[in-house]
């Protein structure tokens, strides 16, 4: 089974053209979110960095992702934006990572023209924290697992490579379609509790509200 798979873009542009490349990317969102598979998107602005922006968007898997790569239409959206940014980066999740970096979408209507704007407000939580949520899924399991397995009288008998081999092919999937999205829902408001992440929704609707002053 697919797994879903956000990519991250930082993108720098002219701070005398943040205007200019905002509905730029826009465009190309309003864009990816016509096509199959792609789970939305947002863009926000860097607190410490007033050039740089990023760009969170999410499909369904990596063969919808690939459809909107190839697409002409996002060719022709990246050349109309070749002059406006100096730089780009991409990042792309998958697996353990994707269990903690949906982004958080926030709607925002500026107050001059009333059109509202999706934007990303949340950075995946810091590792530490990914490892403490991966743990809590992880020791019950083993736990459960491992008693359920050892009641067995032949399953002593069992060589240890083949013991290895059915334990991690019964705990990596529950892992993933199971426990991981449970305790990701319960520690929901921990994991998103990330002071970088506070001042960078603050600064980016700030700088809405002065576009609209």
């Amino acid at each position: 089974m697919s797994s879903p798979v956000t990519v991250a873009v930082r993108r720098e542009t002219d701070p005398a053209r943040i205007d200019e490349t905002l509905q730029w990317i826009d465009r190309g969102l309003e864009m990816a979110r016509g096509f199959d598979g792609c789970l939305g998107g947002g863009v926000m602005r860097d607190a410490s960095h007033e050039n740089v922006l990023h760009v969170v968007y999410r499909f369904v898997d990596d063969e919808a992702l690939a459809r909107w790569e190839r697409s002409e239409q996002r060719r022709a959206w990246e050349r109309s934006g070749v002059q406006l940014v100096s730089s780009a980066a991409v990042q792309r999740r998958t697996g353990i990572e994707g269990w903690f970096d949906e982004p958080q979408l926030s709607r925002v209507v500026d107050p001059r023209t009333g059109a509202s704007r999706l934007i990303g407000v949340r950075a995946a939580p810091p590792r530490w924290k990914q490892a403490i949520a991966v743990w809590l899924g992880m020791l019950p399991l083993n736990i459960t697992i491992s008693t359920i397995v050892t009641q067995f009288p032949w399953w002593a008998e069992i060589p240890v490579p083949l013991r290895s081999l059915f334990l991690v092919s019964v705990l990596a999937p529950t892992m993933t379609f199971a426990m991981m999205p449970m305790v990701t829902r319960v520690l929901r408001s921990w994991l998103r509790r990330n002071p970088g992440a506070i001042r960078s929704e603050r600064a980016l609707r700030e700088a809405l509200d002065a576009r609209g002053a």
